[in-house]
C-alpha cells in the first residue's frame, strides 16, 4: 500500500512541536543545536523560530543566540491547571446532584462560540439523556451555553450569538438574537438557564454557569433528563440546586 504524504501544514506543526519539547526539556538551544536535535533544516527552523516568538511561544536571547519557552506556553500550562481544578473540584458535586436527582449531570466550558462538553455523569435510568465527552454543541440552544451567556455582560452575550451559527435543531429552538437576549435577562434574574427541547426533541435540560471571584463565567454545570420526568416543577428544583452547587464551586475555584 502506498504510504499518503503528509501536507506541508501537517510537517510544520510537526516541526514545530518537536523544536518546542526540545526547548521545554533543555530549557534553551542554539539554532544548530535545535537542527542537529531534531533533523530540521537550518531556513525552517529559522521560518518556524520567528512564527512561535511572534506569538510569544519562544523567547529569543540576542546576546548568547538561545530560544527558550515564552510566555504563551506557560499560558497554556496554567489554563491545563486550572482546567484540572476545575474537574477535580466539580466531580464530588456532579455526583451529589446524579444521586439527588438520578438524572444526566454534565460540565461544560464555551470554546470558540461552542459548548465543549467536559465530564458527565449518566443517569442509572433506563430511559435517560446521553452526552458524549468533548462533543461541541451549540450555545443558542443547550442550557450549558446559555448559562455560561446569561453569567456574561449582555453586549459580550450579543456578539456572540450575532457571531455564532444558530441551527433550527427542533421545532422549538429560538434562532432570533433578541429572542435569545430576553431569554438571558429571564435565566440571569433566576440564576439558571433553561433548554426546553431546543438542542433535542423529548429532552429538558437546567444549566448554571460557575462565575469566579473576577465575575467572569469560566464553565457552567447542567442537569439532563427526558421531558416526562423534567417539568416545570422538576425545573425549578433543579435549577436552584444547580445555582447553589455551581456558586459552590466558583468560590472554591476562587
Amino acid at each position: 500500500m502506498a504510504q499518503v504524504q503528509r501536507s506541508d501544514e501537517v510537517a510544520v506543526l510537526n516541526k514545530a512541536m518537536s523544536i518546542l519539547s526540545l526547548l521545554a526539556a533543555d530549557v534553551s538551544c542554539t539554532v544548530a543545536r535545535i537542527c542537529a536535535e531534531t533533523g530540521v533544516t537550518k531556513p525552517a527552523a529559522y521560518r518556524i523560530l520567528k512564527t512561535l516568538e511572534t506569538g510569544g511561544y519562544v523567547l529569543r536571547d540576542e546576546a548568547r543566540r538561545e530560544y527558550s519557552v515564552g510566555p504563551a506556553l506557560f499560558g497554556l500550562s496554567r489554563a491545563l491547571r486550572s482546567s484540572n481544578d476545575l474537574l477535580q473540584l466539580a466531580r464530588p458535586l456532579m455526583q451529589e446532584l446524579n444521586e439527588e436527582f438520578d438524572e444526566t449531570v454534565n460540565i461544560g466550558v464555551v470554546n470558540n462560540g461552542k459548548v465543549v462538553y467536559l465530564d458527565t455523569i449518566e443517569s442509572a435510568q433506563r430511559l435517560r439523556s446521553t452526552v458524549h465527552i468533548a462533543i461541541r454543541d451549540h450555545i443558542h440552544s443547550t442550557a450549558l451555553g446559555k448559562a455560561i451567556l446569561s453569567a456574561l455582560p449582555p453586549e459580550e452575550a450579543k456578539r456572540m450569538l450575532t457571531q455564532a451559527d444558530r441551527p433550527a435543531l427542533t421545532p422549538n429552538t429560538v434562532r432570533s438574537v433578541q429572542e435569545l437576549l430576553d431569554q438571558l435577562e429571564q435565566f440571569r434574574a433566576q440564576g439558571y438557564a433553561v433548554d426546553d427541547e431546543e438542542n433535542e426533541v423529548g429532552s429538558r435540560c437546567v444549566g448554571s454557569a460557575i462565575v469566579t471571584a473576577d465575575g467572569r463565567p469560566v464553565a457552567a454545570l447542567s442537569v439532563s433528563a427526558p421531558t416526562s420526568r423534567m417539568n416545570s416543577r422538576a425545573i425549578a428544583q433543579v435549577g436552584h440546586r444547580l445555582h447553589l452547587a455551581a456558586a459552590d464551586l466558583g468560590q472554591m475555584l476562587g
